[in-house]
């Protein structure tokens, strides 16, 4: 039986924070914005707080995504526009990145890939809010950072696993402990409440089913992780590329030929952080 379950996970995110600098309104906007009581002006105040949240803020509202006419200048303008689930995402995508950049350069540099190739793909298969396609591109390995910071023997074996078979990544943790890093990354960010459809393209982004509730969304992310590793010409000799459902494919709309199309794009693409 793996000693990574729901309940350890959580439990060892109790025990010590996600990142010991990250500054405590981080929490304390997760905490507002889960409160049904909450008001606008609260969250405010706290995003204000901090200069460079609020930089994200106004500069994600006036990125031209949202296709606005005049300059949003206010921090209560921006979460009008943008909505209280996509602050939240900020937030934590923000801290995300900032704990990848700091310990695990590779990954980092993958997440933000895909990332990027996540917003391209939902823009050419015609879907909206692909704003938070990329923040869920950034937040899709979050559970290789908990397994590599809370239970990290485990997190070593399965590598070494990984090497030694030549299989990918998360074929190695499901014949190990039973569970992936996809699996263990839903948890946490169903505990953090952020929308199912963010949770199941998470957790499902190497197992995808067509017949899930948000196939769509999730085979975005699927396809947009696999792309960004095989553009990632700088990654490990032994890591593996895991095999593409062309189910995915199916329910975006793409074929085969459009995937060779979108990667000459892709290769073309300046890999930008996003919200950091």
């Amino acid at each position: 039986m793996s000693d990574i379950t729901r309940e350890t996970v959580l439990a060892a995110l109790a025990e010590k924070k996600f990142h010991p600098s990250v500054p405590e309104i981080v929490s304390a906007i997760v905490k507002i914005t889960r409160s049904p009581n909450a008001s606008i002006k609260e969250l405010v105040t706290f995003i204000e707080q901090d200069s460079e949240l609020t930089r994200r803020m106004l500069t994600i509202a006036n990125s031209g995504f949202y296709g606005i006419k005049h300059e949003v200048t206010t921090v209560n303008g921006a979460i009008v526009l943008m909505g209280w689930n996509t602050v939240k995402m900020i937030t934590l995508g923000s801290t995300i990145l900032k704990r990848m950049s700091e310990r695990d350069h590779h990954l980092f540099v993958h997440s933000i890939r895909t990332a990027n190739i996540a917003r391209f793909l939902a823009d050419e298969a015609n879907m909206y809010k692909t704003e938070e396609m990329s923040v869920t591109g950034l937040l899709h390995d979050l559970g290789i950072m908990i397994m590599e910071m809370y239970f990290n023997d485990a997190y070593i074996r399965t590598k070494q696993f990984a090497v030694d078979h030549g299989v990918p990544t998360q074929i190695a943790e499901y014949q190990l402990l039973g569970v992936d890093h996809a699996a263990i990354g839903g948890w946490v960010i169903d505990f953090w409440e952020l929308p199912d459809n963010i949770v199941e393209s998470v957790a499902r982004h190497h197992s995808f089913d067509p017949d899930t509730f948000h196939a769509r969304k999730t085979a975005v992310i699927h396809v947009a992780d696999i792309l960004a590793l095989a553009v990632d010409y700088s990654g490990p000799s032994w890591e593996k590329v895991s095999k593409l459902d062309e189910r995915a494919l199916d329910v975006l709309g793409f074929s085969r030929a459009d995937i060779k199309g979108l990667m000459l794009d892709i290769m073309k693409m300046r890999f930008n952080p996003i919200i950091i």
